[in-house]
This record gives C-alpha cells, structure tokens and sequence, in this order.
C-alpha cells in the first residue's frame, strides 16, 4: 500500500518531512534538504513590500534596483514647529543596500536548524516574510547635514545669577531652561523614515535641559546682606589715575564666588594695557614713584584686601608694596603687578560671596554681600614692632668742591608690621589671629661729598 500525498499546501510539507525524519531519517533528511536548497529566494518573501519569492538574486537585483533608488530619492520631510526642511536622503548620505537586502532575503529559511528552516518556510509561505529596506550611511555627511537643522531648534538654558541693583540690592534673576535635540535619536529616525515608501515624515522634538545654576541653587547661597565695606580715598584731580581705578573696579562689580571657590585679582581684572583703556600714572618700582601705564590699580587690589579681611575670608596670596603707601594703615596694603604679583582669597565660608566695587567721587568702596551672623563683629589692628632706621652711603663726587655735601636721595625709614585680626561675637573676643607680618625695607640716604682738602707741602 503506497500513501499519496500532495506537496502544494506547506502544512503537509512541513508534516511529510517530520514522517521522513522521522521514520526514514537518512533518506528523509537528504530530501528535504535538497527542497531547502534550492537558488531561488523563498516563495512569499518580500523586500519593502515587493514580492520576489521564487527569483533568484539575479532576478530580484534586476527587480528591484530601479524600485528601491526611487525610494531613497524620495523626500524626507523633518518638522519643528512651524519650520519644515524637505531633504533627500541620496544628498543625506543614505543609499540603498541592495547586497545587504538580497543577501537577507536569500537567507530566509536557509539559516540555523533544519527545524528553524522548515519553520522560516512555513512562516513566509503562509503568512510573508517581509525584509525591510536596508541602507548605507556615510555619518558624517548625515550629521554635519542634521546638525545645521539641529542648531535652529537648540536653546542652551540660562543659569540664575545673583546681581546687584545700582544702590546696592540683591537680586535674584531666575534661571531659564534650555533645550537641545537628541543628535543619536535624530539619525536615528531619519534612517528609519528613508527607509520606509510612506509617512517619510520626522518630528523634532528637543528634550529640555536643565540649568548648571538653578533658581534653586542661588537661593541657596545665601547671599542676603553687606557683611564688611571698606573704603579708601583718592586724588579725584588725578584723571588718569582715577580712570585706571574705575576700570579696575569695574572688573570686580557683581563677581560670585560659590562655596570653597578661589578668587585671583589678576585673573579678574586681566592685563593693565593702553589698548584696555589704562592710562600712565606713577606706580610703585623699586621704592620709586615711577610713570607707568596702570598706576592706581593697586588701591583697588588694596581696598579689596582690607574688605575681604574684615568679611572673614582667607587670604592665600598678597604682596605689599616696596614702601608705606598713604591710603591704609601700615600691613594694610596689597600690591598686584600683572603675571607675577597677585592678590587671591578664597572663599571659605558655607554661603556665596559677592562683590560691589563702587568708585564715587573721592572714594573707592568695595563690599562683600554674604551671610553671617549678626552679632559678629571683625575689627583689624596694624601693630609696628620695630622702625628700621636707613643708613647712610657717602659717594665723593670729584665735581663737588672739597668739604661740599650735597643730599642725592633722603632716606626713608622702614617698619616691621604685625596686622591681627580679631573676631567677635557681641562683645566677647572669639578670636585674634596673626593675618600677616610685613617689612618696608629702610631706604638708604645718599649723599655726593666733595674731595678732602689737600694739606701744602712742606
């Protein structure tokens, strides 16, 4: 008795080959995989919704090479707002890859398990087996083309700042969030819709970025009232050098220190040039009053120490000047030459530090806004623990006459400073402490004597 069985329906397949696997496993097994062999791509395969089971990769490339081309010459339109940009993904970049596509097409029940096999066919034949179009990227040329789109939709966020009005109030000035687009996800989707014949259509949608500084984050400084003012005066008929004092002011109006942050005058201010706007003024060179472009800058560096002195703040780097200057008490004084001679604090408190550097008239006052205690009180006390008397250097000028004395420079005493500072609380002392030791060097008193007299010979 022989069983007759038709091979057209692919449920029967699939049931005759399980009888021949497994009742005649050897011959079973050698004709199915010759079914399974065959040089024609599955029946029921389709490539971006064409069908080509039953060609082989000659006649599938034939058939589709025109159809997928006009594909990726399609536009592709992306969206943002009310702004559209119509792009072909030929200028993108993105062709269609016709050897990546055949290739998965052929593979469609030739891969892994006889099972898996006969599975694939079974599936494609009853239900399709539908291969997405593949495409070839150059992404570099796709995101140079992308990022020029992405640029019009990016708005960076806007930190909080921490500002004072012109009388000196806080204020708060909210931050501002920004947004960017998603470049990764952006390629993505345009990929995805060049490779799809309808709804070749991209929404951008840019996600929200958060400001480094937040609202929340100024709030939380604590910057809530003036903590120490100091104020020095100046020569206010000496244009050039009050311009290069405004200037230098100016350059420390409104700065925010965070918590543990490192402030540098020099870094602050920059260079003292003419092409900045600095203007010749005798400056401090080798304990001489000399011209030079900048002079007056360092009364602000010095108006600077003496407020973050009384503020409690640490001071990490300050330089006096080579002799006593006239606008602060002896140790008081803080020189700054660009590059090499600097004034820096730190600000070592809980809280934010701000600063106010105001020049009105004949004064110059820089403030530290802040939070501390109420009842604190700084106080700061310069103590001379010794004068340094000059000496005196005789030259014996030839051009004088004999016995002739003639005073070349006076000499200049100089002093040993102590500066303390002491802490309190009400009227309770918290504490003194040793902020620096200073010495201005004596300056020599030079006088050109005329030659002794000879005595007449004998």
């Amino acid at each position: 008795m022989y069983l007759v069985i038709s091979l057209r329906r692919p449920v029967l397949l699939l049931a005759v080959a399980a009888m021949i696997i497994g009742c005649v496993s050897t011959a079973g097994y050698a004709f199915v995989t010759s079914y399974l062999s065959g040089d024609t791509i599955v029946s029921g395969v389709k490539v971006a919704s064409i069908n080509v089971g039953g060609l082989t990769i000659q006649e599938a490339a034939a058939y589709l090479s025109d159809y997928l081309d006009e594909i990726v010459h399609r536009p592709i339109t992306i969206v943002y707002d009310a702004m559209e940009w119509r792009l072909l993904p030929y200028d993108l970049g993105i062709t269609a890859d016709l050897e990546s596509i055949l290739l998965a097409a052929f593979q469609v029940g030739r891969q892994g398990t006889l099972l898996r096999k006969l599975s694939e066919h079974y599936q494609s034949q009853l239900e399709g087996w539908d291969i997405p179009l593949i495409v070839s990227v150059d992404e570099a040329k796709l995101t140079n083309a992308l990022r020029k789109i992405a640029v019009t939709a990016n708005v960076p966020p806007l930190d909080a700042r921490i500002v004072l009005t012109d009388d000196d109030i806080i204020q708060i000035i909210p931050g501002v969030p920004g947004q960017k687009v998603d470049m990764a996800k952006l390629l993505e989707d345009v990929i995805s819709a060049s490779t799809r014949p309808d709804d070749r259509r991209v929404v951008l949608r840019p996600q929200m970025v958060i400001p480094d500084f937040s609202t929340e984050d100024a709030r939380a400084l604590r910057v809530q009232r003036c903590i120490a003012e100091y104020t020095t005066t100046f020569d206010a008929a000496d244009h050039n050098r009050v311009n290069n004092i405004r200037l230098a002011a100016g350059c420390l109006q409104g700065v925010l220190l965070k918590p543990g942050e490192m402030f540098s005058f020099n870094r602050q201010v920059g260079p003292r040039l003419g092409s900045g706007g600095y203007k010749p003024a005798p400056v401090i060179v080798g304990g001489e009053l000399l011209p030079g472009i900048g002079g007056g800058v360092c009364q602000v560096s010095t108006t600077l120490y003496n407020t973050v002195l009384l503020a409690g703040l640490d001071v990490t780097s300050r330089s006096p000047h080579s002799l006593p200057i006239t606008y602060v008490p002896l140790g008081r004084d803080a020189a700054v030459a660009y590059d090499y001679m600097d004034l820096a604090f730190q600000n070592n408190t809980p809280y934010g530090v701000l600063l106010s550097a105001k020049v009105h008239e004949d004064r110059l006052t820089v403030r530290v806004f802040s939070d501390a205690p109420l009842e604190r009180a700084i106080e700061l006390d310069s103590q001379v623990v010794k004068v340094l008397q000059p000496q005196v250097v005789t030259k014996i000028d030839p051009a004088l006459s004999p016995g002739a004395v003639v005073e070349e420079r006076r000499g200049r005493q100089g002093y040993e400073v102590l500066l303390w500072r002491t802490i309190k609380m009400g009227d309770q002392v918290i504490e003194k402490q040793l902020v620096e030791r200073t010495i201005y060097w004596p300056q020599d008193r030079v006088i050109r004597q005329g030659p002794e007299m000879q005595g007449e010979p004998e």
